[in-house]
């Protein structure tokens, strides 16, 4: 219902989610690196998924959703630039690297 009313505003928000999501892969990330929390070998799930290296720890898959969110948040926040400059998501080409 909210994209109905207004797309920009729903795009800003999800970019700002994801900026809050990366945040928290951060935080992981760091209590990894400090030994807080053990750097056991990744799941199975995730090593295909992700399409890693069997050797794959969890700080690699860590690493590559930490990306991913980056990748989220700027799509996102380009999309409402773009709408908010009064322009179609159709008259631009996807950005780089989007799947």
């Amino acid at each position: 219902m909210a994209y109905l009313a207004s797309p920009k505003l729903v795009h800003y928000i999800v970019g700002y989610l994801q900026e809050e999501a990366l945040n928290s892969y951060i935080e992981f990330w760091n209590d990894l690196e400090k030994g807080n929390v053990e750097n056991v070998p990744a799941p199975a799930i995730a090593i295909d998924y992700w399409q890693l290296p069997p050797e794959s720890t969890l700080q690699d898959v860590i690493i590559i959703i930490r990306a991913d969110e980056v990748h989220h948040r700027d799509l996102n926040h380009s999309t409402s630039d773009i709408q908010c400059q009064g322009h179609e998501l159709r008259e631009y080409p996807a950005p780089v690297g989007y799947h």
